[in-house]
């Protein structure tokens, strides 16, 4: 295989040297570029959804499925895999979003997170669309001291209200006890309005952790797309620090500036895989107009190698 950085010093770009399949590639080389770019783009190699399936079970344990969620994502393959979805949001009447999503970690307001993501090309948007990228560890060398001592001190509160017939599609389930089991599996606390069914949940966890492959101390976590659902007036979910305090205005935007000259767009080309880590690497999205773009996701807890 050849292999190139995708921008800089970050992340890697694999393509074949020859005539190789994805399938041929040397599965301990492969697990040593992971760990130690934490971003692996696969290029050039001529996949489907079956082969994407395969290759990311070489690597992959404990696929999961999006319950839980910020939302409802689309299943694609007709939803016989319930742990092959969509990177789109479900609205109903088959819209989807395309609108820019901030940088995150993925799934940081529960315990029961991803280690390792894997994304998928079907369609590329015709223009932008791209995935971003930004290492984590990055972000937490360019804080202010302030801020990294702040971020340390304080951990964060996520704070999610579903009204009864919103926590349904989250969780799976019109059973409040079988959500109230998820959430103790999940470490959250749960309050249910026994008149109302409505649902409050919350979560404390750190903003700076330390990855599972490489022990780098890692700015991660949900603040900012919570943020900024919550300056656009929607408070059905809402980031605190753990004491009830807000997060400092000059730090979000330091934060967002930091992450702005730090991200790295991946501008999809048809069949790129990416293999992401989840403990080191936040995403986002650029907005995009064209629906028929179609990005697949899976997610797992557990690696092999």
């Amino acid at each position: 295989m050849k292999t190139e950085p995708i921008s800089g010093d970050v992340g890697v770009i694999v393509r074949p040297a020859g005539e190789e399949t994805i399938l041929d590639l040397d599965r301990d080389a492969v697990g040593e570029l992971f760990k130690e770019s934490g971003a692996v783009v696969f290029r050039g190699f001529d996949l489907d959804l079956p082969t994407f399936n395969t290759f990311s079970a070489q690597f992959s344990t404990e696929f999961m499925t999006y319950r839980g969620g910020s939302y409802v994502r689309r299943k694609v393959n007709d939803g016989k895999d319930e742990t092959l979805l969509s990177t789109s949001h479900e609205f109903g009447h088959g819209k989807q979003d395309m609108f820019a999503l901030p940088l995150h970690g993925e799934m940081y307001y529960l315990d029961n997170r991803p280690d390792v993501l894997w994304f998928y090309c079907v369609t590329p948007a015709e223009s932008d669309g791209e995935t971003t990228i930004c290492d984590g560890s990055l972000i937490y060398s360019s804080l202010r001291d302030s801020t990294k001592e702040l971020l340390r001190s304080k951990r964060l509160r996520y704070i999610r209200t579903y009204a009864d017939g919103e926590w349904q599609p989250i969780y799976g389930t019109d059973d409040i006890a079988e959500v109230a089991n998820f959430c103790r599996a999940n470490g959250l606390d749960l309050d249910v309005d026994g008149t109302t069914r409505a649902i409050r949940t919350e979560y404390v966890h750190p903003a700076v952790l330390t990855s599972a492959f490489g022990k780098h101390t890692v700015y991660i976590n949900n603040m900012l797309p919570v943020l900024w659902q919550e300056s656009m007036g929607r408070d059905a979910s809402i980031v605190r620090f753990e004491d009830g305090f807000a997060v400092p205005e000059d730090v979000v935007q330091e934060l967002v500036a930091i992450q702005q000259r730090l991200m790295i767009p991946i501008a999809w080309q048809k069949q790129d895989l990416v293999m992401l880590d989840n403990t080191r690497f936040l995403h986002g999205r650029r907005a995009f107009t064209d629906p028929s773009r179609e990005i697949c996701l899976r997610m797992a807890r557990g690696v092999t190698f």
